[in-house]
């Protein structure tokens, strides 16, 4: 199991996307929004789109999130450092994933790919083909630089999900259920956290992120299932950075709520 890692600052938000297609109410752009179920829609069910950072930028993990894909759908992303299309994949090339890859399940709505090492590139290309559908539609795009941490997160942390349907008992004591919708919720304590990253990316977190600003937690970048084992979301509650009994090392609880 590797150690948790944070993404805090998304490239993508200021790049310039451009779709294959697009329905008119449900542009390429709704990709930077902070909500992955507010989506763009393809007019086919094989579609493609390509983020232009304007510039080399660096990055080691990529996210597409609120993918309503098909049990058969497949994804292969590029980045590119010249080429405006994306498809010389010149700097990586994921080759064609398949549903139930440790990248790609259609059961958590995502895609996680991590490079194991920063590159830099400027154009970034995913290619979707969902066969059970006559459309693609996906949630938000993500690019950055992973931070993991030094000491990973101690036993006893807890993971669950928030159901947000209405119930309600009748006169007649039935059950009314209105289903709405669900998050994952993650509460993770660091007690060792180092000096370079409490000043570094916890500092950050905290004062630039905060409650506002969307992050992606990667619990385990070694797992068979990366959708599974990563949370993007807004942290629900700045808890304080504790002075650990060794100097040098610090502590700090991490509360994530899944963005929906």
């Amino acid at each position: 199991m590797a150690n948790a890692a944070l993404v805090i600052d998304n490239n993508a938000l200021t790049g310039s996307l451009s779709a294959s297609s697009q329905e008119l109410a449900m542009p390429v752009q709704l990709l930077q929004t902070p909500h992955p179920s507010e989506r763009w829609r393809s007019q086919s069910n094989t579609a493609s789109f390509v983020l232009d950072k304007g510039a080399l930028v660096s990055g080691d993990t990529v996210m597409l999130a609120g993918l309503t894909c098909g049990p058969n759908a497949t994804i292969q992303v590029r980045g590119s450092t010249i080429d405006a299309t994306g498809v010389a994949g010149d700097v990586f090339d994921t080759g064609v994933i398949a549903n139930g890859a440790p990248q790609f399940d259609v059961d958590y709505f995502s895609f996680v790919h991590l490079l194991p090492a920063p590159a830099s590139w400027r154009y970034l290309r995913f290619d979707i083909e969902d066969p059970d559908a006559a459309y693609v539609e996906a949630g938000m795009l993500l690019e950055g630089v992973r931070t993991k941490f030094a000491y990973n997160f101690q036993p006893g942390g807890e993971i669950g999900y928030v159901d947000l349907a209405k119930v309600s008992k009748t006169s007649s004591g039935k059950t009314l259920v209105w289903p709405v919708g669900y998050y994952r919720t993650v509460n993770l304590s660091f007690p060792w956290v180092t000096t370079d990253q409490r000043y570094g990316v916890v500092e950050r977190l905290d004062r630039i992120k905060g409650r506002r600003s969307n992050v992606l937690l990667i619990m385990d970048g070694d797992s068979d299932n990366l959708p599974r084992s990563s949370i993007y979301g807004l942290v629900n509650d700045i808890t304080p950075v504790t002075f650990g009994v060794i100097f040098d090392l610090f502590g700090k609880q991490l509360r994530i709520d899944e963005r929906i």
